[in-house]
């Protein structure tokens, strides 16, 4: 009588080498999921504003449905989450605002606390 036999060391390795292209895949998957989500992240703030009826700004980028009634309080607010790698401004001199993000070889953006309240729409 002649018995099934099953190498286990060819079976092995067709399964390691099946569930190792399964792992390759899906971390290119996941990689270029969070290519995508950064690039989103990154993409500039849209100029128009919408006003609250009691003076304080709407939509703001980064804002998380949050209003804000000066440049002040939004520019914390956006520090406060550059602690989530998020861009922020920091001021370098007074008066005088530059981007802080985590994305390498990005020109340097500066600009005045004037170009800033323009951009975000406040007026205080």
């Amino acid at each position: 009588m002649v018995a099934n036999v099953t190498f286990s060391a060819s079976h092995e390795a067709r399964v390691a080498r099946r569930s190792h292209v399964r792992h390759v895949l899906a971390t290119g998957l996941a990689i270029a999921a969070l290519t995508a989500s950064a690039a989103l992240a990154q993409q500039e703030e849209p100029a128009a504003m919408k006003h609250e009826a009691h003076g304080e700004v709407a939509d703001l980028p980064y804002a998380r449905g949050r209003t804000f009634a000066t440049l002040d309080e939004y520019l914390a607010h956006l520090e406060a989450l550059g602690a989530i790698d998020l861009p922020w401004w920091r001021e370098i001199r007074p008066g005088v605002y530059e981007r802080v993000t985590s994305v390498r070889n990005r020109p340097r953006e500066v600009a005045t606390r004037a170009e800033l309240m323009q951009r975000y729409g406040f007026t205080r």
